[in-house]
């Protein structure tokens, strides 16, 4: 089984890409804190269709977790777990 992504150039036709995945990461903050767990943030690659979702969700917080709480937070950090998940070309749905 394939990580479901887009190819290569299809971002490009997929402008809004990036509102649907920040949507789809915010709809995972099951408590309403304001802040995604490591639990949230796997359930949110695992919807997006990765194949290891642990192991995305375990690199998108590496990357987004600027403060170090082990949380991604929606209001500052969100954006550059984004940013990763664009990278790997995941087709939202």
């Amino acid at each position: 089984m394939r990580d479901n992504k887009l190819p290569m150039d299809s971002m490009v036709s997929h402008p809004d890409a990036r509102q649907q995945i920040i949507n789809i990461f915010k709809s995972f903050d099951k408590n309403g804190d304001g802040q995604l767990s490591w639990d949230e943030v796997k359930a949110a690659f695992a919807k997006l269709g990765a194949f290891f979702p642990d192991y995305r969700a375990w690199r998108g917080r590496n990357r987004a977790d600027a403060n170090k709480d082990g949380f991604i937070s929606l209001e500052t950090e969100l954006g550059e777990l984004v940013n990763y998940t664009l990278e790997l070309k995941y087709n939202p749905k």
